[in-house]
């Protein structure tokens, strides 16, 4: 408060302002808690001492405000800026401040109040406070007193200007409020009434009477100063009382007015409204007539009329100022000022008025006309720069006023007098107006301001001094800027074209420059500001230009120049850039120091420049600039002759020229002495230009002990610091696979130089004399950057090097690891000698977590050396490890390693590579080698072991108390409470508690081993140990008294009651929030029990997610464990909670997660999407969870409170009572097993408990069990869902355990055989999980829970109590005997079956045509599509029953799915004696016009047994009279779409008629015909690719077409834009390529595709991680087709003709080196397609699998295509390939090598066994696609396929013998040299090379 008078450091006037704020900040209760000594009263006794009380009688300002009352008014005045927690403070200050507004004109003070009031008055500073008081109140509360407020101004105004007597502290107090306006005017806009003020206020001051008082008043107080202000009239602030000053304030509230209006509160109102409209003018469009509204700049019509008002005053005011009245008298330069003040603010409010179209726009340009010929006016800082800015927005409405403008500007620039800020400013808005401005105006202006520069300083007029021209042009004046007269200026005064100076004016060299500086700075704003390129581009070329005045006084306004409008154009940046180089390399030639000095500062400058521009993300210049002086610098030295010897003075000569750019370059980059992290590099150019400005460094003579390393340590260190690595994986250039090829290492070099570097790499390891040159260079190099690196801080860069694959090929990976040694001992010896800040405590801390990260780096010779040299600095500098960072970063590591190692059992076969600490986050980046993790992970682990036992011995304590703080974050950060184990936190709490030689007394107990002992519960007890989460709920409940307990339990309820009326809004934070209050309030009172556990049982269960119930265990298990007497309410009220969940079908009593059977779903054509299953599968997984949560708490809890009360074991019976009631409605899907089988096994336990008691309910309990048990074997057998094996080996114990109790349940008799069958099917299901978790090796388990062999009596009365329990286990046990009593049963009773399809084929009969089934068939449940399909097939296709079975299964299904079977429905015609199939293709046909185009092409593609539509098929008349009824049948609007879709596909099509004259021509031929083709072709909206139905075409690349070989055919390839919906019903666009086929018959390419679309569904469903691309093939026509082109993907033929040795040579060169993640990602999608395809291609026999046929992905899938020969074909009938599939030795090479005991391998096989077991039980769906494609006269079938189909699924092994089947598959694939022989054969015959 220094402008008070009152000093900063007054103790009494912080702590009356501090409690100030205080009491009116803060409520009761909180500001207890503040301070014990504040409270409420004290606002009450701060405003006791302010006593004036408004009175419109009574007036108390003839008494003198004492000190203490004003600094007491002040602080209540400056409170009123925060938020007030009371209505009734508000409106009592309100009151206060009007009684000392009102009084104030009079207020009397006391003298030392005036004494000490030096730069402003008591009475305008308690004015001004006052006014924003008031306002700052109205606005509070809704701005609630916002008229009071208005109504004191109003008064305040009455009284003052009708009332009070003219004296000083009248207008004192004035212009207190006045200012108090200005600054806070937004006031002023609320409302016509508030605006009233001001208009009161001007109407009023701006009025002769007034203003001449105050002249009159001020000549009266010079002559006769009254006794009573002597102490006042000498002081700062009356120098500017004038009236002046009082129009000065009214303009300023006007300007304040529209800055309110349009939210301005930074810049001047001119400048903010010029910027919005400079930044928006591209959007105006030219024909707006000059009228420019921003989204910005928009107003209201009430503002609008303020603006309106405003700028007819300001207009007034204006004119006014310029007539000269007597009363206002400019008689000093202070008064002047205050003139061109008030005219600037009017000014600007006018601009705002004209640019709003309030205002003339003639009257504006006339009134600038005036100003800028005025040159007093254009000379003031203040004044000059409005008329500027008034004049660039003019041009934005009116473009002719940017030649008055720019001229002016011209001649102003040209001022040496003037002030730099204002040169600046004004030059901003002019360059903002030249984005309108033509460009020849630009250009007039950018040549003006250069002629400037180039007149010549001697110059003005070729002499050095001389007169200035009296019809110069340019402005001059005084040196301050103003001029003698102190009349303000009228437009009759002279005119800018006829200045003429009242006396001589000389220009000196100083005048000179500083006109030169101007120039510059008015070129660089323009360039800048301009959107033209060519204006920046013209002023760098024209001072290119004069570059030969570099050396005058003015180069270096020139490189400024250069420098500054260089990067505005990308162009002339680098011509630049490259010129300043030149210059400098010529200045060092010929020794002129000055001037590479200033070319040196101009670069440095352009640096700094660019480098705040991006670290700003502001300039895309950065890295050009970069690039640019790392090449100057690699240039320099290039020879024609690698290895050469050179002499070592042109040596020493080059490394002086690299000398000079290294400044420039340091300086640009982060600087590590300032804390700037280093430079972020991903670019491989830029890394690579960095790594070889270091190689061309010691080329040329410098190491960490020459003369220029010497002279340029600093920028060396700088430049070294931000440096990558020299070898890295980023660094790594795949096709150079060794270090001796870099062509800048291999420069040659003196014999000097290479001696000094020997000398240096010498006493670091021995170097050998046949080392190569390169590589000689190449670790000199690294020794010099890595050893400045270290002087910055960093050690562990150097470990980096070992990622780089070609320093271990080069050798020289053996001297790297010598060198970190060496760096490492180099950084400790810094530390030792305290270096500088970067080798703080943080600093090495944050050094050793890098090197300590690198422990687990994949590369072991990288882990090896980060683990030595971890240790080297551990042992030499123990405090590195005693830090947080790194100590903290240890434990993580530890955590994340074992998480790794769990990884393998959780995601089995997508192992997880990335894993965060939540701690530290920390991101390790793993291998996906489980073997290489485990070993790692023991190596770190018995490290640390040793490194910790260290570090408690040399400093105990602290390290034990950063084990507490590591302890307690974590607990902080397991904010879910999911039990995971934490490896980093037991293991340091294992630290923590072991006894050290330290602990002296422990460690010498003589009668016990002291290793046995530990302090871990000492430690544990200093942790707090009773649970973050109480502390968390006693924080958030502080509950004193009873009255804040109770209104902490209405809040509670208010809230709970919103929650549940908004709980689909609600976050699990809120919710999880919520419960944390509810508890505390349950923990820490103790009424209102009842309803607070409803609560806190009531929200999780609505909510009733993974999340919010995985914390409400966790808080139930807090209270129950601190409140036992609740336990039972609240365990009744989970159990209520639990029944209402399963009543609403919540959890795992919830089917819509259920997977229905793979034959029911709808089979796409498309890639495998692995992640949407399991990401499904983690939602589903997520749902059952919460019931799971609550099985675990009611088991655990039953355990615990055994024999407490008959009540609590009545709850948990009716508990389990109540969920194994209702399992028949419970979830059926896979992951449904876990918590249906945890319910079965508790209920065991409450069974068991009943029995010791010898309860009645033992009985019923046990139906319940077994009934329950059952109930999850309704369904087929599913194998293990997912890839969570831990979840598998959890679920496969519990299985067994839960068969143990079942096995010894005893059970009365008319329970024992439903004892039975569920353990049959236990005991089937535990064997299929033993074979499906040890698949490679399984055990056969069969008959370990029940050996009596399965009887048709258990069959029979299965029937009875399920069907499909009979049904299901007849499918299990596959025993025909089974078969034929289940046939017998479901004959003689149907009824009870007649709800499972499954059944059907029983009723039907197992052999065909033996029984026909009866009327039941016609109520069935509905058939699978090709189930149904095959009824159509003899024997059943005469039967009415079954065909209106099948048709009514048929049209059950929705068109999508139905229309996957479009050859198979066409081929059903053939058989269709009654018509049923014909029906169903027209009727569904009017349903889908995609089903009838595709039928339509099905049956053109078959009308034909030959590819020449000569032998017309049996089948086709009835084919053509369906096509005709169909296309009869359409209505207008599909018969229109059928003849746009058939007309565009026969325009494409044709193209292949068109090209058949072509076929002898070469290529380039035939792809000129077609693009002439392409080009006639019409796209009319709708249409789309037969082969993408489900896509519209919207656009075709008219140049993509592509011939294809063929020697009498004319098969093409284009590429069309297809727009389609994703699963996710997003809109989506992609370019489809597709091949256009003749010749040959594509019906067998659809089969085959088809049945891989069926595997891709069935293994989708199972969970199981195999990947398939089934593309989508069309049959148009005999021997016609369309194509699906895989994308991405390249054929193996054709990386054998790019010169790819082998698969696994393409693997490390396209995704990098085999312990890169990016490798292992691609081979893992290798293992996953190589298993699917080896599977697909063994069942379905996939034939001519040479490499042309084979795909690979970018991702690394192998894809297969090409399916012509498949089933029982081979080509040319010669079976050359007799291996089951096709698994090269390239492959395998991928795979692992010739050890087959490879991770990758092993997951092949075990991915193999897998997929062929989970499409076994889907054997009969596969045979059935195929069966009805049998007479369609396709080559690959024989009287033999369907029998040796079936045959290769083994239906007659085991699991077991069939997981044994399919490894010798395996086996014998691998083993096979038919594969090589036939790869060997596609080569000699058909050129493909393998």
């Amino acid at each position: 408060m220094d402008f008070a008078g009152i000093s900063r450091g007054s103790i009494r006037d912080q702590a009356l302002r501090k409690l100030a704020e205080l009491t009116v900040n803060y409520d009761a209760s909180t500001l207890k808690e503040i301070s014990p000594r504040i409270s409420k009263p004290d606002f009450s006794k701060l405003l006791s001492s302010t006593p004036k009380e408004y009175s419109k009688n009574k007036s108390m300002s003839h008494v003198a405000i004492s000190l203490k009352e004003y600094q007491v008014l002040l602080s209540l005045c400056e409170s009123t800026g925060l938020a007030f927690k009371s209505k009734d403070q508000c409106k009592e200050l309100i009151d206060k401040f009007k009684a000392y507004l009102l009084e104030l004109p009079d207020q009397q003070f006391a003298y030392n109040i005036l004494s000490q009031a030096v730069t402003i008055s008591p009475w305008a500073l308690l004015g001004e406070k006052l006014t924003m008081a008031l306002i700052n109140l109205g606005f509070m509360y809704g701005e609630l007193y916002m008229e009071d407020v208005i109504d004191i101004f109003h008064e305040f105004i009455e009284g003052f200007f009708y009332t009070a007597e003219p004296q000083l502290s009248n207008f004192l107090s004035l212009s207190g409020v006045l200012q108090g306006l200005a600054t806070n005017a937004r006031f002023l806009t609320v409302s016509p009434r508030a605006f009233k003020v001001f208009t009161m206020l001007d109407s009023a001051i701006d009025s002769e009477e007034f203003l001449t008082d105050v002249e009159s008043y001020c000549e009266e107080l010079a002559e006769e100063p009254p006794q009573e202000y002597d102490t006042v009239l000498n002081r700062d602030y009356f120098v500017n009382f004038s009236p002046i000053m009082y129009l000065e304030l009214l303009a300023k509230i006007m300007c304040q007015i529209i800055n309110a209006i349009i939210e301005n509160k930074n810049n001047s109102l001119l400048h903010c409204i010029l910027s919005k409209v400079a930044s928006k003018y591209d959007d105006v469009d030219e024909s707006s007539n000059g009228t420019l509204f921003t989204p910005n700049l928009n107003f209201s019509r009430y503002q609008m009329n303020i603006i309106k008002t405003l700028s007819d005053l300001a207009l007034q005011k204006l004119e006014f100022l310029d007539r000269g009245e007597p009363y206002i008298v400019y008689s000093s330069f202070k008064r002047l000022k205050l003139g061109y003040l008030a005219k600037s603010h009017n000014l600007q409010v006018l601009s705002c008025g004209t640019f709003t179209d309030n205002w003339d726009l003639k009257t504006s340009k006339r009134l600038f006309r005036t100003c800028i010929s005025i040159k007093e006016v254009m000379l003031d800082s203040d004044l000059g720069l409005t008329v500027f800015e008034f004049g660039s927005l003019l041009v934005f409405k009116d473009a002719t006023v940017g030649p008055l403008l720019t001229r002016a500007f011209s001649s102003v620039m040209a001022n040496p007098r003037l002030d730099p800020s204002y040169c600046l400013q004004a030059s901003k808005s002019v360059g903002l107006c030249s984005k309108v401005l033509s460009q020849d105006a630009v250009v007039t202006t950018i040549y003006s301001l250069t002629n400037l520069l180039f007149v010549g300083y001697d110059g003005f007029d070729a002499k050095r001094k001389t007169r200035a021209s009296h019809n110069s042009t340019i402005y001059s004046g005084t040196p301050n800027g103003y001029i003698d007269d102190l009349q303000l200026p009228s437009p009759a005064h002279s005119e800018i074209s006829s200045f003429s100076l009242n006396r001589s004016v000389e220009f000196d060299e100083h005048d000179y420059r500083k006109v030169c500086e101007n120039a510059i700075t008015a070129i660089i704003e323009v360039c800048q500001e301009c959107n033209d390129e060519t204006i920046p581009s013209l002023a760098c070329t024209i001072l290119s230009q004069k570059i030969s005045k570099i050396e005058s006084p003015i180069g270096t306004l020139i490189l400024r120049g250069l420098t500054s409008c260089a990067p505005f154009s990308q162009r002339e940046f680098i011509n630049t850039v490259r010129l300043l180089n030149r210059l400098s390399l010529d200045a060092l030639e010929h020794r002129k120091t000055t001037l590479l000095s200033n070319l040196q500062e101009a670069q440095i400058s352009l640096a700094r420049k660019l480098k705040v521009q991006y670290l700003n993300h502001q300039s895309d210049l950065y890295m050009t600039y970069l690039d640019e002086m790392l090449t100057a610098i690699i240039n320099k030295g290039d020879v024609q002759q690698l290895e050469h010897h050179r002499p070592h003075t042109e040596i020493r000569e080059i490394g002086d020229q690299i000398a000079i750019y290294l400044k420039p370059l340091a300086e640009m980059l982060p600087d590590v002495t300032k804390s700037e992290e280093p430079l972020k590099i991903t670019s491989t150019h830029t890394i690579d230009l960095f790594r070889n400005i270091w190689f061309n460094m010691v080329v040329h003579g410098y190491n960490i002990t020459s003369k220029n390393c010497q002279d340029n340590i600093k920028e060396l260190e700088r430049i070294a610091y931000n440096t990558p690595p020299l070898a890295s994986e980023l660094s790594w250039d795949k096709t150079e696979t060794s270090l001796d090829l870099n062509t800048v290492l291999r420069r040659g070099s003196s014999n000097h130089n290479v001696k000094d570097h020997r000398q240096i790499l010498g006493k670091i390891f021995e170097i050998h004399r046949t080392m190569s040159y390169p590589k000689l260079m190449f670790l000199a190099a690294t020794v010099f950057v890595e050893s400045l690196r270290v002087r910055s801080g960093d050690c562990s860069t150097i470990l980096l090097y070992f990622s780089d694959p070609s320093v271990k090929t080069s050798g020289a990976d053996k001297y790297i690891s010598q060198i970190a040694f060496q760096i490492v001992k180099d950084y400790i010896q810094l530390i030792n000698t305290g270096a500088n800040k970067q080798f703080s405590s943080d600093y090495i801390a944050e050094q050793l977590t890098n090197m300590l990260v690198l422990c687990s780096h994949p590369i072991e010779d990288l882990q090896d050396c980060a683990v030595q040299c971890c240790d080297l600095l551990i042992n030499k500098v123990s405090s590195a490890l005693c830090h947080k960072r790194s100590l903290f970063s240890l434990f993580d590591l530890l955590t994340l390693l074992f998480d790794s190692l769990m990884d393998a059992d959780t995601h089995q076969y997508e192992p997880t590579t990335t894993f965060i600490a939540k701690c530290t986050g920390i991101k390790l980046l793993l291998s996906d080698d489980y073997q290489w993790r485990s070993a790692t992970f023991k190596r770190f682990h018995d490290k640390s072991k040793y490194w910790m036992k260290l570090l408690l011995y040399k400093c105990n304590i602290d390290v034990k108390s950063l084990i507490q703080s590591y302890v307690s974050s974590t607990q902080e950060k397991e904010v879910e409470f999911e039990s995971k184990i934490q490896f980093g936190v037991s293991f340091a709490l294992e630290m923590a508690g072991s006894i050290s030689s330290h602990d002296r007394e422990l460690s010498s107990i003589s009668l016990y081993n002291s290793a046995n002992l530990d302090t871990l519960p000492t430690i544990v007890s200093q942790l707090s140990w009773r649970n973050h989460f109480i502390a968390e709920i006693i924080n958030k409940q502080p509950l004193r008294t009873e009255e804040e307990t109770n209104k902490a339990f209405r809040e509670i309820r208010d809230r709970v009651y919103d929650a549940r009326n908004t709980m689909s809004e609600q976050t699990n934070d809120k919710i999880i929030s919520l419960l944390v209050e509810i508890a505390g309030l349950v923990l820490f009172n103790d009424s209102n029990h009842g309803e607070l556990i409803r609560y806190i049982v009531e929200l999780p269960f609505a909510k009733f997610d993974k999340k919010s119930m995985n914390v409400a265990t966790a808080i139930w298990f807090v209270v129950m464990k601190d409140k036992p007497n609740l336990s039972t309410l609240l365990l009744s009220e989970i159990a209520k909670k639990w029944e209402e969940s399963i009543d609403l079908s919540q959890g795992m009593f919830s089917q819509q997660h259920d997977i229905d059977n793979p034959e029911f779903n709808k089979m796409e054509y498309a890639p495998t999407n692995s992640p949407r299953v399991y990401k499904l599968a983690d939602q589903t997984n997520a749902s059952f969870q919460p019931h799971l949560e609550i099985i675990k708490l009611f088991r655990s809890n039953f355990e615990a409170t055994l024999n407490q009360s008959d009540h609590l074991l009545k709850v948990f019976t009716r508990f389990v009572e109540y969920g194994l009631r209702r399992m028949n409605v419970a979830s059926y899907h896979p992951l449904a097993r876990l918590p249906r089988f945890e319910l079965i096994r508790f209920a065991f336990d409450v069974l068991n408990y009943h029995k010791k008691l010898g309860s009645r309910s033992s009985c019923s309990l046990t139906e319940l069990i077994l009934d329950a048990g059952l109930s999850w074997f309704r369904q087929r057998s599913q194998y293990p869902f997912g890839r969570d094996a831990l979840r598998f080996e959890s679920v496969f114990s519990l299985l067994k355990d839960v068969a143990r109790l079942t096995d010894h349940l005893k059970c009365s008799s008319s329970q024992v055989m439903k004892q039975q069958i569920l353990l049959y099917f236990l005991d089937d299901e535990v064997s299929k999980f033993n074979v499906w978790l040890n698949c490679l090796n399984p055990r056969d388990t069969r008959g370990t829970y029940i050996d009596d062999p399965i009887q048709n009596t258990h069959i029979t009365k299965a029937y009875e109590f399920d069907p499909i329990l009979a049904v299901n286990l007849s499918l299990r046990y596959k025993i025909k005997n089974l078969d034929e009593q289940l046939q017998k049963l479901i004959t003689d009773n149907p009824l009870p079956a007649i709800h499972y399809p499954d059944a059907v084929q029983y009723f039907i009969g197992i052999n065909a045509g033996t029984a026909m089934p009866s009327h039941h068939l016609l109520f069935w449940a509905k058939l699978c599509p090709i189930d149904a399909i095959t009824l159509f097939l003899p024997p059943f296709g005469s039967n009415p029953y079954v065909l209106q079975f099948t048709m009514r299964s048929l049209e059950y299904h929705d068109v999508n799915v139905t229309f996957f079977y479009v050859p198979q429905i066409v081929q059903s015609l053939r058989f269709d004696a009654k018509g049923y199939v014909e029906r169903f293709i027209l009727e569904t046909a009017k349903v889908s016009q995609l089903f009838a185009h595709q039928i339509i092409w099905n049956m053109l593609a078959n009308s034909f047994k030959d590819d020449e539509s000569t032998v017309p098929d049996d089948l086709k008349p009835t084919l053509d009279k369906i096509q005709r009824e169909m296309i009869s049948s359409f209505s207008a609007t599909d018969r229109v779409f059928y003849e746009k879709e058939f007309g565009f596909f026969n325009q494409v099509t044709g193209i292949s008629g068109k090209l058949k004259p072509y076929i002898k021509k070469s290529k380039a031929e035939k792809k000129e015909k077609i693009d002439e083709e392409m080009a006639l072709i019409q796209l009319e909206q709708g249409v789309y690719l037969p082969s993408n139905p489900d896509g519209v075409v919207v656009d075709i690349n008219r140049k993509s077409g592509k011939p294809l070989q063929s020697h009498a055919k004319a098969p093409f390839l284009a590429t069309f834009k297809i727009e389609k919906e994703d699963e996710d019903h997003n809109i989506i666009t992609k370019w489809q390529s597709a091949i256009f086929k003749v010749g040959d018959d594509c019906r067998q390419d659809v089969l085959a595709l088809q049945l891989i679309s069926m595997f891709r569904t069935i293994w989708s469903d199972a969970g199981l991680d195999l990947y398939v691309f089934p593309y989508r093939v069309t049959a148009t026509a005999p021997g016609c087709g369309v194509i699906d082109v895989l994308p991405n993907a390249t054929s193996r033929d054709m990386l054998g003709r790019e010169a790819v040795n082998g698969l696994y040579e393409y693997f490390i060169t396209k995704f990098g080196g085999e312990n890169s993640i990016e490798f292992q990602k691609a081979r893992n999608n290798l293992v996953k397609s190589l298993a699917a395809y080896s599977v697909i291609s063994y069942l379905l026999q996939f034939k001519d699998r040479h490499n042309g046929n084979i795909m690979y992905s970018e991702e690394g899938h192998v894809l297969h295509i090409d399916f012509g020969f498949c089933f029982d074909i081979v080509p040319g009938g010669v079976k050359f390939e007799v291996a089951p599939f096709k698994l090269t030795r390239e492959m395998i090479n991928v795979l692992g090598g010739s050890d087959t005991n490879t991770q990758a391998f092993r997951w092949f096989e075990e991915l193999c066994v897998k997929g062929f077991l989970a499409c076994r039980p889907y054997m009969e769906t596969i045979v059935r696609t195929v069966t009805p494609m049998l007479e369609s006269g396709l080559p690959c079938f024989k009287d033999t396929t369907i029998k040796n189909l079936r045959s290769r699924f083994v239906p007659g092994k085991s699991e077991m013998e069939a997981s044994a089947h399919f490894r010798k598959l395996v086996k014998k694939a691998m083993e096979s040299f038919y594969t090589k022989g036939y790869d060997e054969f596609q080569r000699l015959t058909n050129g493909i090379p393998y």
